[in-house]
């Protein structure tokens, strides 16, 4: 299929740990489209990202009112959760596409691109999984994104994990007494051995579904969750501090947890954000526009 410049439409992949998000547009930028998929992280192995970023693109078609057949139009840029990994590139690139091209990155350089339009800035993804990343000058300055339990010490999985932790460790008489216990019990149905047996193959989404626990309980005065919440609190603060040391014109907080801990950041820290422009998606989309440019004009 020859596919010429207006009949190209863009998508944009935003893969994490949790969720796919993509969005389609068309050649002026007029969104025709939205889905949403599974996990798109490609430590869940390559059938899984295949199918969440398939699903999501489907929907997204459809609500655009378009079918798998108009898939040869789609030049896709894709940000995924990992991706800065060697391994995982490797792994996706083995895919053999149905698109007319696709672009990757990690979801970490298409949510900045995103949360400052195309511009310099710095943002700090904490979700399932946390990195940050400060573009300034050409110049990239990379935090974190070593993945769950290496140094994921604010993200959604590294709470839920502390959660089951302090909650095991209650159960055995060896720490504080805590809420968590109960809460774990509720949404786990399962105690001491029980509970361990239950995560033993868990990985970061599985613990990442954990966090609003950690909350809940903080919010009805537990120690325990507070002290955790603090530690997180306390991390985040000082990768903003590092971030603001590379000039960044504006740095930006993304995802569900991020939103949570800015609640308990000091106001002086808080002053110094902004919150993002535009979506992962969107900075996809403009990461995808760059590449497939830099590749028509070094063709033609």
């Amino acid at each position: 299929m020859n596919t010429t410049h207006s009949d190209i439409l863009y998508v944009g992949i935003d893969g994490g740990g949790t969720n796919c998000r993509v969005r389609i547009v068309g050649p002026s930028g007029e969104l025709l489209g939205q889905g949403l998929g599974g996990t798109a992280n490609p430590s869940h192995g390559l059938s899984t990202v295949i199918q969440s970023m398939t699903n999501a693109i489907n929907m997204a078609l459809c609500q655009a009112g378009l079918s798998e057949q108009h898939l040869k139009r789609l030049v896709v840029g894709a940000g995924l959760a990992g991706l800065h990994l060697p391994r995982y590139r490797t792994m996706m690139e083995q895919w053999q596409h149905p698109f007319h091209a696709i672009y990757y990155t990690d979801d970490l350089h298409a949510a900045t691109l995103g949360a400052h339009d195309g511009k310099d800035g710095a943002v700090v993804i904490v979700g399932t999984g946390f990195s940050a990343l400060s573009m300034v000058n050409g110049q990239k300055t990379a935090i974190g994104g070593y993945g769950f339990l290496q140094a994921d010490h604010c993200s959604g999985s590294w709470l839920g994990y502390q959660a089951v932790q302090a909650a095991l460790l209650a159960h055995d008489h060896l720490a504080p007494q805590t809420l968590l216990s109960e809460l774990l019990f509720e949404q786990l149905e399962a105690r001491g051995y029980l509970l361990a047996d239950k995560l033993a193959d868990a990985k970061a989404r599985e613990y990442g579904t954990l966090a609003p626990l950690v909350f809940r309980a903080a919010e009805q005065g537990d120690t325990v969750a507070r002290h955790i919440i603090a530690d997180s609190s306390e991390f985040l603060t000082r990768i903003i501090k590092q971030l603001a040391q590379t000039n960044p014109p504006r740095i930006s907080l993304i995802g569900g947890v991020a939103q949570q801990l800015v609640h308990y950041l000091d106001s002086d820290i808080v002053t110094q954000l902004s919150a993002p422009i535009h979506s992962a998606e969107y900075g996809a989309i403009c990461f995808a526009k760059q590449q497939h440019q830099l590749i028509s004009t070094s063709l033609s």
